[in-house]
C-alpha cells in the first residue's frame, strides 16, 4: 500500500505543465494504477514502478533490520523525488535524469536555480531528518520491536533488491531478460520527451530506465578495415579542400562563447518588442558569418549544446538513453578529440560554479590547463546586474581579455555565461522595453519574460563592447559565438505545435576581428541554418583555414544536411516524434524540416560514415587515434 501511495504522489507532481484541471489529474494518476490490475489492459506500467518502490525498500529492509525506519525512509526518498521532479519540469521543462545525481555534489548551487539560500536548504534538511526521528520513534511507541526477521531472509532481500537495480542496466536493451518483461508489462518508451515518458510509463519506471545509458549500437560492418577506407576518402576530400585553404587555424585565437540563454526575443511566435533588445547582435550578424543554430533544448540542456561544438560530435547518433554525454560520457572517456586539440594554449572560464555537469572533469579530460571560474584558480571580474544571482556578460567578456592576456602565442578559450540564467525573479532596477503577445500569456510569464528580455539586451550591449575591445588587438581572433537554447519561459507559445521549431532556434555567428585576413568574410553557403556539431567545419571554412579529414567529412556534411537535432528534450508533438525509429530532426538550408525517408542516398551515406566515425570515437576501438584523421594542418 505504501509503495502505491508513493507512486500516486509522484505521478500527480508530474502533471504539472498539462493544462489539467485538479479533477483531471487525479483522475489521470488513478487510471494510471487501476488500470495496471484489471486483466486484459495495454497499461501495466505502474506495476513496473512499483517494482523498484519495492526493490528500495527490501533493501533498507535488509541494511537496517528496522521496519519502521525502512518504510520512512523510503517514503521520505520518493516524497522528495516527487518534488524535485515538479520543480525541474516547472523551472527547466524536463524531467529528473540519472544525469542530474551529478549535480548534488554542489546541492547549495542547484538549489539556487529555484531561488533557495543555502540557509534554507540546511534548515529543509534539518526539518527533515527530525521528522524522520519523529515519526520512527512515534511507530516503535506503538509496535516495540527492534529486529525484523532473521538474517538469512535479509540477504534474500538484498540479492532481490541489488538484482532489480542491476535489471535497470539492460531495461532498454532488446533481447535482454529485463528489457522483454518490461514489454511484456506495457513499457513503451518515450526517451525523445522524458515528461511525456514519465507520464505514461511512470516517473519513477523512466528514471531506473535510463540507467541503461549505452552510448551507441555498433554500425554495421564497423572494422578497423572500415574505418581505414573512410580515412582514405575524406584524405582525399581533404586534400582538395585545402588546396585551396590558405590559413592554418593554430595561427589564430579562437573564443568558443556560449551565451546562456539567448535568442532573439522578436523571433518568439506572436511576440513584439519594442525597441529592439539586440541592434548590436543583429548588426554583427548582418556584416560575419552568421544564423540560425538548431538546438537540442528547451530551457536547458546547455552541456549538450556545448559537447557538441567542442567535440563535433552529434547527439543524433547517440542512443536516445545517453542524456547527457558531459555526464555519462566525456568526463571519464579515454579518448575525448576535441577543437582545443588544435592549440598548445587552451583555457577555459565559468563564472559560476566549476561542478556543474561535471564541467572539471570533462574540461580536464578535453586537455584544458586552466578553468577560471568562482573557485580556484579563481576569475577576476564578478560584477553582477541588480538583484541578478548571476555574474553579468560585461563582467565574463572581462575576464576573457584578462586570460587573453596571460599569453602572446596563440591560444583557445573556452567560455559558458551565465547572466541570462533561469530563474529572471525581476532583478533589474530599470525596464526599457513594451512587450506584448498574441498569446494570452499569465502574470508569471508575462513578469519573467521582461526581466529576461532587459537581460538581453545588457547582453547586447556587452557584446558590442567586446567585439570593440577585441578590434583593438593586433593579433588574429576568432569568436564563435552561440545562444545554446531558449529560455523555458514561454509556456503559452511552447503548447502550440506549430511553434516548436522556432522555440528551438538560437542565434549564433563567426566574427573575426580587424587583425584578421577574414575580417570581413560572410559565409552565405548554407549558414543561415546550423547545428553546434557543424561550428569547427564553419569556423575552418571561415577563417579559410585547412581541414583534417574529419572536417572534411563535416563539410560534406553541412553542405548536404545544413542542421540536424536529436529529437530528446522537447515537449511532445507530432512534429518531434521519430519518423521510422530514426528519432532525429534534419533541416534544409532554408530551415524547413526534411523526413528521413526524403533524404537522397548520398546524404543517407554521408550520415551513416558521420556515426561510424563517431563510433569509433566515442565507443568503439579508437582506430582514428593514430592514424591522422582528426588531426588539422598546422604550422
Amino acid at each position: 500500500m505504501s509503495a502505491i501511495l508513493d507512486i500516486c504522489f509522484i505521478q500527480f507532481e508530474i502533471q504539472i505543465n498539462t493544462s489539467q484541471t485538479l479533477v483531471q489529474k487525479v483522475q489521470t494518476v488513478s487510471n494510471f494504477l487501476i488500470n495496471a490490475f484489471i486483466p486484459g489492459s495495454q497499461n501495466h506500467q505502474a506495476i513496473l514502478n512499483i517494482i523498484f518502490v519495492i526493490a528500495l525498500f527490501a533493501f533498507l529492509l535488509a541494511i537496517t533490520n528496522r521496519f519502521w525506519l525502512a518504510l520512512i525512509i523510503n517514503n521520505v526518498v520518493f516524497i522528495i523525488f516527487g518534488i524535485a521532479d515538479n520543480l525541474k519540469i516547472v523551472y527547466r521543462d524536463e524531467s529528473i535524469l540519472p544525469s542530474d545525481l551529478s549535480q548534488l555534489s554542489s546541492p547549495t548551487e542547484l538549489v539556487s536555480f529555484i531561488g533557495m539560500t543555502p540557509v534554507q536548504l540546511f534548515l529543509i534538511l534539518l526539518a527533515i531528518i527530525f521528522i524522520i526521528i519523529f515519526i520512527y520513534f512515534a511507530f516503535r511507541y506503538f509496535d516495540s520491536r527492534i529486529k525484523f526477521t532473521k538474517w538469512y531472509i535479509r540477504i534474500i532481500l538484498l540479492i532481490f533488491s541489488i538484482l532489480i537495480f542491476i535489471s535497470a542496466g539492460n531495461l532498454y536493451t532488446p533481447g535482454t531478460v529485463p528489457y522483454k518483461i518490461a514489454t511484456k508489462l506495457s513499457d513503451n518508451p518515450v526517451p525523445w520527451d522524458v515528461n511525456e515518458d514519465q507520464r505514461n510509463n511512470g516517473a519513477v519506471y523512466s528514471f531506473m530506465r535510463f540507467f541503461d545509458n549505452k552510448v551507441m549500437t555498433t554500425p554495421k560492418g564497423y572494422s578497423r578495415a572500415a574505418i581505414k577506407k573512410l580515412d582514405e576518402k575524406y584524405t582525399k576530400i581533404a586534400d582538395k579542400i585545402n588546396k585551396t585553404r590558405k590559413s592554418y587555424i593554430n595561427k589564430q585565437t579562437v573564443i568558443y562563447v556560449l551565451s546562456e540563454s539567448f535568442s532573439d526575443p522578436t523571433r518568439v511566435p506572436g511576440s513584439h518588442v519594442t525597441p529592439d533588445p539586440m541592434p548590436n547582435i543583429r548588426k554583427i550578424k548582418n556584416e560575419t558569418t552568421s544564423g540560425l543554430m538548431l538546438s537540442s533544448g528547451y530551457g536547458g540542456g546547455t552541456a549538450n549544446l556545448e559537447y557538441q561544438a567542442l567535440t563535433g560530435m552529434s547527439l543524433t547518433n547517440f542512443l536516445p538513453t545517453l542524456t547527457s554525454p558531459y555526464v555519462q560520457l566525456a568526463a571519464s572517456a579515454k579518448y575525448l578529440p576535441n577543437v582545443s586539440n588544435y592549440w598548445s594554449i587552451k583555457n577555459a572560464i565559468h563564472p559560476y560554479f566549476p561542478v556543474t555537469y561535471d564541467r572539471s572533469a570533462v574540461y580536464k579530460n578535453m586537455g584544458f590547463q586552466k578553468f577560471y571560474t568562482l573557485y580556484s584558480p579563481k576569475i577576476k571580474y564578478t560584477k553582477r546586474i541588480g538583484n541578478s544571482p548571476y555574474i553579468s556578460d560585461f563582467s565574463a567578456y572581462k575576464n576573457v581579455l584578462w586570460v587573453l592576456k596571460k599569453h602572446k602565442k596563440s591560444q583557445f578559450i573556452q567560455m559558458p555565461t551565465m547572466q541570462n540564467h533561469m530563474s529572471y525573479n525581476n532583478w533589474y532596477k530599470k525596464y526599457t522595453f513594451k512587450i506584448s503577445s498574441t498569446y494570452n500569456r499569465s502574470s508569471w510569464e508575462s513578469g519573467v519574460v521582461k526581466t529576461y528580455v532587459q537581460g538581453v539586451s545588457y547582453t547586447d550591449n556587452s557584446t558590442k563592447w567586446f567585439i570593440k575591445k577585441i578590434n583593438k588587438i593586433k593579433k588574429p581572433i576568432t569568436i564563435v559565438w552561440y545562444g545554446d537554447h531558449l529560455p523555458g519561459i514561454y509556456d503559452s507559445e511552447i503548447s502550440n505545435p506549430n511553434n516548436m521549431l522556432s522555440l528551438h532556434e538560437t542565434d549564433y555567428f563567426i566574427y573575426s576581428n580587424k587583425a584578421s585576413k577574414t575580417h570581413n568574410v560572410k559565409l552565405t553557403d548554407n549558414t543561415s541554418y546550423t547545428s553546434p556539431n557543424y561550428f569547427q567545419a564553419l569556423l575552418a571554412e571561415h577563417t579559410n583555414s585547412k581541414v583534417s579529414p574529419f572536417l572534411a567529412l563535416m563539410t560534406e556534411l553541412r553542405e548536404q544536411i545544413p542542421a540536424s537535432s536529436n529529437a530528446l528534450a522537447k515537449t511532445g508533438t507530432a512534429m518531434w516524434s521519430p519518423e521510422n525509429n530514426q528519432g532525429n530532426i534534419y533541416l534544409n538550408s532554408n530551415g524547413k524540416q526534411i523526413k528521413y525517408s526524403q533524404l537522397t542516398s548520398k546524404q543517407k551515406s554521408l550520415l551513416k560514415d558521420y556515426k561510424m566515425i563517431q563510433y569509433d570515437i566515442t565507443k568503439g576501438n579508437h582506430y582514428v587515434k593514430n592514424d591522422g584523421f582528426m588531426k588539422v594542418p598546422s604550422k
